[in-house]
């Protein structure tokens, strides 16, 4: 009997502590952890390389344990290159709402310029080299494929190291205004050809004006080569 009371006596005075043991706040690197994964899986999508830096938590900041899952979703979707904002969410009878920010850098690989180059220039395979980047900041649409760089004429003057865009490149001019062109009309059935004149420049599949030389007709045709432009009948 004594040996009873011993114990409930010592239940009774520790068991303050025991309860003091349990965490009653949320603990901030889960909730780190949780907003890191949360972006992983939406970068995951884009098989780019990439890397998270999640702001800290204010070690004075008690948020209450939820009841149910902590919700995490982006302001502003989807996961872009650079500052991010994430809104943290517990939805329960003690609610609380905070907002932290991610640092996202995603890298990818891309052509640049191996040398300074002048306003139409002709790129060649040996002009552009394929190197990894870091996306944050670059808004034009960059090329990855040497493919569809050579043979086109820059629009302006570039520096070595230049991403190699869309913007600045234009296709080569096959045809110029007034060249003598023959024009190919062709149907499911048959094709025809006559002589021509080109009313306006143009490179490989542009859309130009041109003059039948017989009938004085103009008509529009899509560029094929340097001396032929297809009309559709």
């Amino acid at each position: 009997m004594k040996s009873l009371l011993t114990l409930i006596t010592l239940l009774l005075l520790f068991s303050p502590l025991l309860f003091a043991t349990e965490q009653p706040f949320e603990d901030h690197q889960n909730i780190l952890d949780n907003a890191h994964t949360y972006l992983t899986d939406r970068l995951a999508k884009q098989h780019l390389e990439h890397n998270i830096t999640v702001q800290n938590i204010d070690s004075r900041l008690k948020l209450k344990k939820c009841s149910s899952e902590i919700d995490i979703s982006l302001t502003q979707a989807p996961v872009k290159p650079g500052k991010n904002t994430l809104k943290i969410e517990c939805i329960s009878q003690t609610p609380w709402r905070i907002f932290m920010t991610a640092q996202v850098q995603l890298f990818s690989h891309a052509l640049v310029f191996n040398q300074p180059f002048n306003k139409g220039h002709l790129l060649k395979e040996s002009d552009i080299t394929l190197k990894k980047i870091e996306l944050t900041g670059h808004r034009s649409a960059y090329l990855s494929e040497s493919k569809h760089a050579i043979n086109h004429v820059l629009k302006r003057r570039v520096r070595r190291g230049d991403l190699v865009s869309v913007n600045i490149l234009s296709t080569p001019t096959l045809i110029k205004k007034g060249d003598n062109i023959t024009i190919i009309a062709k149907n499911k059935g048959f094709q025809i050809s006559m002589k021509g004149i080109a009313l306006m420049a143009g490179g490989k599949n542009d859309k130009i004006k041109v003059k039948n030389i017989k009938t004085k007709k103009i008509i529009q045709g899509i560029i094929s080569d340097s001396q032929t432009v297809r009309v559709s009948i």
